[in-house]
């Protein structure tokens, strides 16, 4: 089976594929960041800030160019 693209389209796909590679490596990347909390700190956490059981339903904006 033989499959003609164009340059154009070539490189389009290529673009595509390495930007969503790098973007799940990102992903992976910042959750490895995250220190560990124990449930010690988790406590504290959450008296400061609210327990995130209360942001349940809440809509957040998305900040990324996608």
């Amino acid at each position: 089976m033989e499959v003609k693209i164009s340059n154009e389209q070539l490189l389009k796909v290529i673009k595509k594929a390495v930007s969503e590679v790098f973007d799940e490596k990102l992903s992976h990347l910042k959750l490895k960041m995250i220190p560990y909390v124990d449930d010690n700190e988790m406590k504290e956490i959450e008296e400061i800030f609210g327990s995130p059981k209360k942001l349940k339903n809440q809509k957040f904006l998305s900040l990324s160019n996608k």
